[in-house]
Parts: structure tokens; C-alpha cells; sequence
């Protein structure tokens, strides 16, 4: 728990619910254990005060902030990192014992040094009193932002954190004993040791720390889950108070145990295949919407990523279950293999045919081995007019164009069509859409109707008069003149 000073009214909260909370606990799983530590930040300026009485530095320099941080109390205790005060156990009254002698703490800064108390709780196993072979949960009660690597540059802590466990007996508590030395965490780090411990964090934050940035040295806690790995943390909100706390550790339990899923192991190929009550989850890597005391059953395919000569061990997590021990044999080769037949018919003669399937010759290739490298693509990739076949490299589809046969290729030729008569709804006159005619002579593109296109002049009329269309037909209304190069009549009814 985030002991910092705005945290006052829930830390009342928490000591007024502690037997609510082991009550709720104990409905859930009859087998429950629980422990607490707490933490706030490095005793090092600028997250915290140097002195030994930290209210009175912030009484000097920070005015009112003592009211906030000790909530109508005399003065707020110095700060640390992380204390962990009660050891797993079954005994629910114990919580309540610890949570008497906890107190408020006072520092500088909003980000905490929440991941570096998370790590402690994760790696020192002993000291929390993990058990083999349980569900293992940490749930992070906080109303503010957390430090990361290189954060402690800021107060001269250059040495990078070494991720082992650093929790030294003192009298009612573990303290953590390498605050002053170390910078904070990695994001990676945490997850690593997430996952290598398999332990599932749940962070119960405050609705205005879930959907905005503290500042903009942090990111907010949803992002930081997807950065730790959605099977590996969850975010739940709380009230500013906490005083929601045992409903959201019902929420956080229901959703750290409503999905069964596979985590993704380095070098592997993981296949899902349901057997009994499992519905894939969307990305197909376990079983979803799983109801307590439900039993599911799914099948593992594991393909090795590439071919090892010898035989390996590896362990497929499932978070929150525990691993699973895979002893994997690689198959490099199937037994059919020398089993060769060269240029089969099912290959089109250009590809062997091993284990039932084609592998093709040289400048060959597709499932039968149909296709063949030195056809070349679609001529001008058929004009854009259509869509060309990546094998036979020929057009075979021309939209409103024709396939043409054509050595080496099929292309697309435009094939006059018939006129399309429709009817002006604005005008009442009828239009012609398309080009037609024997020689794609007509063309209505200048919006004249149907009139013919002059043979040596390209133009409806051949320039020479305007088309008129009477409803039934279209025919030109001309006074011919003459042509501009030879300088002879234009005669006809089109000119």
C-alpha cells in the first residue's frame, strides 16, 4: 500500500475494513492467505526530505501539505521505500494487528516508488511467504504515479537496480535496505521477475490516475499492465478513499481467474485446441469467461520455430497456475522423406513430390508447381484495366474491357458495346452513356448525345454543327464547311 500523504483517508479505510476484507477472502477460497507491506520513496531530495523528521522540513517549505499528508494528525513519520509487515499467513486477525501500528508518511514529489516495492515483494520469497503451487496475487493500492529506471538520476543514484531481494529483518517489519543506493526498477524488470516468480499484480488506483498522466516523466497504470502483459496484470478502480476496497478485490480475484491462457514462450509456436467447457479467447491463447471452481480442459500444440539438434526442456506458463514442464523432442524430418518421386504429374512434371507435397524445380513454383518464374508479369500490368494472374501472368479479369489473346500474354482491348439509353430525370432528354458504334466512333464524353465523331477531325459533327437528339434519335444539325488541311467540301448529313 501507497503510504505518501494524500493516502490518509484510505489507510482509515483499510483498518475499519480489515475484517470485512478477510471475510470476503475467506468466501472466496477457503485456502486464502493474506500478508501487507507498504511503501512511499527514497529517503533522498528531490522525492523526499534528508531530515530526520521529515514533517518538520515540509512544516518550513511546503506550508499546508502537513495537513494533507497527516489528515488532521500532529505530524507524518519519515519516509522509506518498503516495509513489509505482515508475512502471508491464514491468521485474518493478524491484519488488523498490523494495520494498528502503520502510520501515514511524509515525502516531496507525486510519483512513488511503486515499482521498486513491487519488485521486493515479488523476489523475496521467503520473506513474504510465498507458497508452492498457490495463486499468487499482489494487489498495489495507490492514488499516485511511480519512478522508473534512470527517475533516481534526479537525486544522484546512478547505480542500476540489481532486481534481488533486499529485505533485512528489523523488529515487527522486513526493511528494504538498498533504497539509498540504487536507481528504481525497469518496467522489464518487474515483468521478468513477474513472470519467473509467477505472481499476478493487480493495481488498485484512483480513477483520475487510471485515465491521466501524473506528469510527464510517468505513464498511467493501464499502460503500464499492457507494458507487464494483460494475463500478467490487471487494473481495477477505487474509490479516493478506498472505501470500495473489498468489492474491488472481489472484481480484481473475478478477473485475474475469469481467462485460462497460455503465455507466449520464445522460440515456440503455441496452438490452443478446446476440449471441455473452453471458449477460445479472442487472440485463441486459452480458454475465456472461466467461472470459479470450473473445470477446462484444451489441448497444447507446440512447432518449434526452427530446428534444434538436441532434445530441450522448456517451461509454458500459465499465470496464475503455475508451469507446465515440456520435454521437447525435435522432429527435423519426416520418415517419408526419402521417399522421393521426381517430376510427378501432380507437380505438372516440374517438382518432386515428398511426404505429399510439391517441391518444386527451379523457376517453378505454387502448390502444384504450375507456375513458372519465366513468364514474366501481365503486359503494363493489363493497362490497368483489369487484374492479372501471378502465376499464368495473364489478365483474366478486364472490368469493362475484353481479355484478347495475345502472344506472350493475354491483355485487356476495349470492345465497343452497345448504346445504354437512359432517361434525363432533370431535363426529360435522352442520352446515350458509353461509347458505340463499329469503330467506337460515337462517344457522348463532351455531353453531345449520340451524334457521330468526324473521321478526320475527332469531334461530335466533326465540328461542324450541334447534335440534336428528339427523343428517339440523335442526328447532327450541320452547315458543312471545309477541312483545314486538304481544303475540300464537307458533305453529308453529318458532315
Amino acid at each position: 500500500m501507497d503510504l505518501s500523504g494524500s493516502q490518509a483517508s484510505d489507510l482509515d479505510s483499510l483498518k475499519s475494513l480489515s475484517n470485512s476484507i478477510t471475510d470476503e477472502l475467506e468466501s472466496i477460497s477457503s485456502q486464502f492467505t493474506i500478508g501487507f507491506g507498504s511503501f512511499v520513496d527514497k529517503i533522498a531530495y528531490p522525492f523526499a526530505s534528508t531530515l530526520q523528521n521529515g514533517s518538520d522540513y515540509l512544516t518550513r517549505h511546503l506550508g499546508n501539505m502537513v495537513i494533507e499528508c497527516a489528515n488532521g494528525r500532529a505530524s507524518c513519520g519519515p519516509t522509506y521505500v518498503y516495509r513489509h509487515h505482515l508475512p502471508l499467513t491464514s491468521d485474518s486477525g493478524q491484519l488488523s494487528e498490523v494495520l494498528d501500528n502503520v502510520t501515514i508518511r511524509g515525502n516531496l514529489d507525486v510519483p512513488e516508488a511503486t515499482l521498486e516495492a513491487l519488485l521486493q515483494s515479488v523476489v523475496c520469497l521467503d520473506e513474504v511467504g510465498w507458497r508452492n503451487g498457490s495463486l499468487r496475487i499482489v494487489m498495489v493500492l495507490t492514488d499516485a504515479g511511480f519512478k522508473t529506471a534512470l527517475d533516481g538520476r534526479a537525486a544522484a543514484l546512478v547505480t542500476r537496480n540489481d532486481g534481488e531481494c533486499h529485505l533485512e529483518p528489523e523488529e515487527g517489519f522486513y526493511d528494504y535496505s538498498r533504497g539509498p543506493e540504487q536507481d528504481f526498477p525497469s518496467i522489464y524488470q518487474v515483468r521478468e521477475k513477474l513472470i519467473e516468480n509467477d505472481i499476478i499484480t493487480i493495481f488498485a488506483v484512483a480513477e483520475d490516475v487510471v485515465r491521466n498522466r501524473i506528469s510527464t516523466d510517468n505513464i498511467v497504470y493501464r499502460e503500464l499492465a499492457e507494458e507487464i502483459g494483460r494475463s500478467r496484470a490487471f487494473v481495477q478502480t477505487i474509490a479516493n478513499d478506498s472505501a470500495d476496497i473489498v468489492s474491488v478485490i472481489r472484481m480484481a480475484y473475478e478477473s485475474v481467474t475469469r481467462d485460462i491462457v497460455v503465455d507466449s514462450v520464445s522460440g515456440l509456436t503455441i496452438g490452443i485446441a478446446p476440449v471441455l467447457n473452453c471458449n477460445l479467447t479472442s487472440d485463441g491463447r486459452g480458454c475465456a469467461n472461466v467461472a470459479i471452481e470450473d473445470l477446462v480442459s484444451f489441448n497444447v500444440t507446440v512447432t518449434m520455430d526452427q530446428c534444434l539438434k538436441d532434445m530441450q526442456t522448456r517451461l509454458l506458463p500459465l499465470p496464475g497456475f503455475g508451469n507446465v514442464e515440456l520435454t521437447l523432442v525435435p522432429i527435423c524430418e519426416c520418415n517419408c522423406s526419402s521417399q522421393m518421386i521426381s517430376n510427378h504429374t501432380s507437380c505438372n512434371g516440374t517438382g518432386s513430390l515428398v511426404c505429399g507435397a510439391c517441391d518444386c524445380s527451379e523457376g517453378f513454383y505454387g502448390e502444384q508447381c504450375e507456375c513458372d518464374d519465366e513468364l514474366g508479369p501481365c503486359l503494363n500490368d493489363c493497362f490497368n484495366r483489369g487484374s492479372c494472374d501471378n502465376c499464368t501472368r495473364e489478365c483474366i479479369s478486364c472490368d469493362t474491357y475484353q481479355v484478347m489473346p495475345r502472344e506472350p500474354h493475354n491483355i485487356c482491348i476495349y470492345i465497343c458495346v452497345l448504346c445504354v439509353v437512359m432517361q434525363d430525370t432533370i431535363g426529360g432528354v435522352f442520352q446515350i452513356v458509353g461509347s458505340f458504334g463499329k469503330r467506337c466512333q460515337c462517344d457522348n464524353s463532351t455531353g453531345a448525345g449520340a451524334c457521330p465523331v468526324g473521321r478526320d477531325i475527332d469531334q461530335v459533327c466533326s465540328g461542324e454543327g450541334e447534335c440534336v437528339c428528339d427523343g428517339e434519335k440523335c442526328d447532327c444539325d450541320c452547315e458543312c464547311g471545309t477541312a483545314p488541311l486538304s481544303g475540300h467540301q464537307y458533305s453529308g448529313d453529318d458532315c
